[in-house]
């Protein structure tokens, strides 16, 4: 079995499909997102079959949620993740996050998984690579400023 490059993963938080729950890890790979209780997948698809991703806060504070709509089989189907952020909050003596959107840097991961962007990080260090070619006069500076719009997409 390959192993795929994790993106991102978080520990701690709940996945409500109809009327029970599973406490665990929400992980996002380079093809794939699932949720994992355990040693048990909850639900797993692959990134093309996502039809949509979006961050929302619950009734209230203190409860924030990521909904995934994705195809399975040619059915729809949809998966709520939950966080407590109050409960958080209160561990880290800081409730200001309450106002914040807790899944908002999940969204934007997925999205950019999804389609394949270029991260902010993958850029900064393709613009370091691209700088170090300058300096050792490999590439020239007409060469350097064009790649460096390239990446930045300008």
């Amino acid at each position: 079995m390959n192993e795929e490059k994790i993106i991102k993963k978080e520990d701690k938080l709940d996945c409500k499909s109809g009327l029970f729950g599973k406490r665990g890890s929400l992980i996002l790979t380079t093809s794939e997102l699932y949720f994992l209780s355990g040693k048990n997948k909850v639900f797993t698809t692959q990134l093309k079959n996502i039809v949509s991703v979006n961050a929302k806060k619950g009734l209230g504070n203190g409860v924030d949620y990521l909904f995934i709509i994705f195809n399975d089989n040619g059915k729809e189907k949809k998966m709520k993740i939950q966080h407590l952020a109050f409960v958080a909050g209160i561990a880290l003596g800081n409730l200001s996050q309450l106002r914040e959107l807790y899944f908002r840097s999940w969204e934007t991961a997925i999205e950019d998984a999804r389609f394949d962007r270029n991260t902010s990080q993958n850029n900064f260090n393709d613009l370091e690579k691209l700088a170090d070619l300058k300096t050792k006069r490999i590439i020239t500076e007409e060469e350097f400023d064009a790649k460096k719009k390239q990446i930045l997409g300008l």
